[in-house]
């Protein structure tokens, strides 16, 4: 049994009566598909992306390890004479001289050099020799440098030597 009341005979059936509701009013009359796109799914991805970079950005950061040289304070006199720099020199007759001053032969190199860095702090030493001079004969000499104290070694190229005295840099030669 359904729930209507039977329906007298010869009496014309009751027309049904709708109410339009106001959410009902705005509907389209057809009912297709919806082109909108949902935002809040999109939000979702996107707050999760945030927290994902924020935690992993500070352990990605890398950096690099250097030591920077300390500003010096004091007056330019003073460090002019505790900073003089120490240069071995070979000249093309195989000659060595420290600081300009001559050295006879590799023992006296060394014992010179010791006396030099004995009581230095900075132990740097720069060697300036020429492209003719053999290179067991500056290697010899560094490696009694070496030896006598020296810590670190610097090379003065020709064209740093032809830059500090006015000069233009002369070609090299090929041999």
């Amino acid at each position: 049994m359904s729930g209507k009341a039977p329906q007298k005979p010869g009496e014309a059936p009751k027309k049904r009566r709708w109410i339009v509701h106001s959410h009902e009013a705005t509907k389209p009359a057809s009912s297709g598909s919806m082109a909108d796109i949902n935002i809040t799914p999109l939000i979702d991805v996107l707050l999760v992306l945030l927290i994902i970079f924020m935690v992993v950005t500070p352990t990605a950061q890398r950096g690099l390890d250097i030591a920077l040289p300390q500003a010096d304070n004091r007056p330019q006199e003073q460090r002019q004479d505790t900073s003089r720099t120490v240069v071995l020199a070979i000249e093309d007759s195989g000659a060595i001289t420290v600081n300009k001053s001559p050295v006879g032969s590799l023992d006296e190199l060394d014992e010179r050099l010791k006396d030099i860095f004995q009581t230095r702090s900075d132990k740097t030493m720069f060697v300036k020799a020429s492209g003719k001079v053999l290179y067991m004969k500056v290697v010899e000499a560094m490696d009694i440098a070496r030896g006598a104290g020296v810590e670190r070694i610097g090379i003065i190229s020709e064209s740093q030597v032809a830059a500090s005295e006015g000069e233009a840099p002369a070609p090299a030669s090929a041999q």
